[in-house]
């Protein structure tokens, strides 16, 4: 799976969590880059 992906599915669980904001951060699992979403509501 590609960060790109990652970062496209975080944003849709964000949308429907219904937070009103998001921040994208990075972090890294097995050498890899992902991303992470912190919601705030």
């Amino acid at each position: 799976t590609n960060p790109e992906s990652i970062i496209q599915l975080l944003q849709n669980k964000t949308e429907a969590s219904g937070a009103h904001y998001y921040r994208i951060t990075s972090f890294h699992i097995d050498n890899q880059s992902h991303a992470t979403a912190i919601l705030y509501k």
